[in-house]
């Protein structure tokens, strides 16, 4: 064992819980779980453990663990999955965080509720659909939503006490008005109660509740109401033969297939709601070098479902993974009721899985070879620009500012040809006062490759400024007085000019006078 962790290896306790092993600096290196903390962390560690040569890694790297204990593994596994999401460390398995995309709310706590998009799901006592992976899907869905059931569309809270004239909508049968007083809560809640239904795919209930209020309005001679309903039905079901019927026993399935090439996986899921495929979603998997398909499939579960509002009675897997008992209780106990793992061998839900295996295929071969097509676009570049470095990454600083006011300093950075969003930085520019942008740009360079040098991260291959030769000489200055000029290329992008009638950029390269043209 390691002598300078020794102490704290010997205070982890026999329970269940998570470790959080740091390095030097403090930053997590890796999260896990264990039934007995001791028991696990201390075989890291042990001369005669086999470990992987990820795993030697990071052990070598270790100088502090931490750890938190449950009172159950089960505990100890959402705890591990939240962790996870939250620091996204170097050595774990990381599913591309779907932060971004939106969900739908219903606001379930309020008398009438309202239908609203957001982007985070609260513990506020609404109901949550989603997330949706496509905003043209949430559109399409929200359309649907208010073209068959009369919602109400203004995005005031309705107490019940503030009443006001009816909008158009009403008018045209499209909401009940609530805002002005002409329904019952009863009643609107039984359009939301159908509502919830519909997206929640619970198609057939739909169509049966709406049967029932159809008759129900016919024998009372209700006929405008009934036929209303009869629109409805007709409405639902169109919606419905729209979509992929995969089976006749109307289960509710998530099928996974997965495909790995080298060190790049995607796993696809394919959302099936009483036998009918309503969705599919596409996730990247990161940090694969030396992880078998095992913990990649493992991982992407716990990670996964950690946030998912609505699960199905089933999830249909390609191969047999570690914890899947676990996993399914802890499922099973988040749903209030059984949730299934299967790895089927033969049948329709091998088929299924086959379809979500060669979905994932393609996608993951379309995503390669979309690499491809940036790395020949970056050698391409380098050849062009003589650069010294293959730009495998890329940060761009640009200056922006309103008559010396209100200035910013932006970065952007690319990998291998993509954008990097979640690095993108904004520095507010805090010691330069008017107008100035030289000093600024060499202000926000400074404090960017500052932190990264006494952090001892990973600079970028080439650094372009916008601007002009002034801004270039700028750059150089700073980077040259930050000792790492000769570790990267610098280039500057000036303003488009016009040659031979074709708007063309210029790139300004150090200790070149005659800059280089690109259309």
């Amino acid at each position: 064992m390691k002598t300078d962790i020794s102490e704290v290896l010997s205070a982890i306790p026999k329970l269940p819980g998570i470790y959080i092993m740091k390095d030097g600096r403090g930053e997590i290196l890796y999260i896990g779980k264990a039934k007995s903390l001791k028991i696990r962390v201390h075989s890291y560690f042990q001369k005669s453990r086999h470990l992987s040569a990820r795993a030697m890694v990071f052990t070598n790297k270790v100088k502090d663990i931490k750890f938190l204990t449950t009172k159950t593994e089960a505990e100890a596994l959402i705890l591990e999955s939240n962790f996870i999401k939250k620091h996204q460390p170097r050595y774990n398995v990381l599913l591309k965080d779907d932060k971004h995309y939106p969900y739908l709310r219903l606001t379930t706590q309020e008398r009438f509720p309202k239908l609203e998009v957001v982007r985070r799901v609260e513990k506020d006592g609404a109901t949550y659909f989603g997330p949706y992976t496509m905003v043209k899907e949430i559109r399409e869905t929200i359309r649907l939503i208010y073209k068959i059931f009369p919602l109400r569309q203004s995005k005031d809270r309705l107490d019940g006490t503030s009443i006001r004239r009816p909008c158009l909508n009403y008018q045209m049968d499209r909401c009940l008005a609530p805002c002005a007083g002409y329904t019952s809560e009863l009643k609107y809640n039984q359009v939301v109660q159908d509502v919830v239904l519909f997206l929640k795919g619970k198609n057939k209930e739909l169509e049966t509740s709406l049967e029932r209020k159809m008759n129900s309005a016919a024998k009372k001679l209700n006929y405008e109401e009934a036929g209303g309903y009869r629109d409805k039905i007709l409405a639902v079901k169109t919606v419905l033969d729209k979509q992929k019927i995969i089976s006749t026993s109307l289960e509710d399935q998530d099928v996974l297939g997965y495909c790995r090439i080298h060190n790049q996986a995607i796993v696809q899921v394919l959302v099936v709601r009483n036998g009918k495929m309503i969705g599919e979603k596409i996730y990247k998997i990161k940090n694969l070098v030396d992880i078998d398909s095992n913990e990649i499939l493992s991982s992407f579960l716990k990670q996964h479902y950690i946030d998912q509002i609505i699960l199905p009675k089933e999830i249909l897997l390609p191969h047999s993974i570690d914890d899947i008992s676990l996993i399914s209780d802890w499922l099973s106990e988040k749903r209030k009721g059984r949730v299934r793992i299967e790895i089927p061998f033969r049948g329709k839900k091998k088929d299924l899985v086959r379809m979500a295996e060669e979905n994932a295929s393609f996608a993951l071969r379309t995503e390669l070879n979309k690499s491809e097509l940036s790395l020949r676009s970056l050698d391409e570049l380098k050849e062009t620009l003589k650069l010294k470095y293959f730009p495998e990454v890329i940060e761009g600083f640009d200056i922006s500012n309103i008559s010396g006011k209100h200035a910013v300093g932006s970065v952007v950075v690319f990998k291998n040809g993509i954008a990097e969003n979640s690095k993108y930085r904004r520095y507010k520019i805090a010691e330069v006062k008017g107008i100035d942008d030289y000093a600024m740009l060499r202000e926000v360079i400074e404090r960017r490759y500052r932190r990264l040098l006494s952090e001892e991260k990973t600079l970028p291959n080439l650094i372009l400024v916008d601007g002009g030769k002034g801004h270039l000489s700028s750059a150089e200055k700073i980077i040259r007085e930050l000792g790492f000029l000769e570790k990267i290329d610098l280039a500057c992008i000036a303003k488009g000019k016009f040659r031979d009638n074709i708007e063309t950029d210029e790139i300004l390269l150090p200790g070149k006078k005659q800059p280089i043209y690109f259309r």
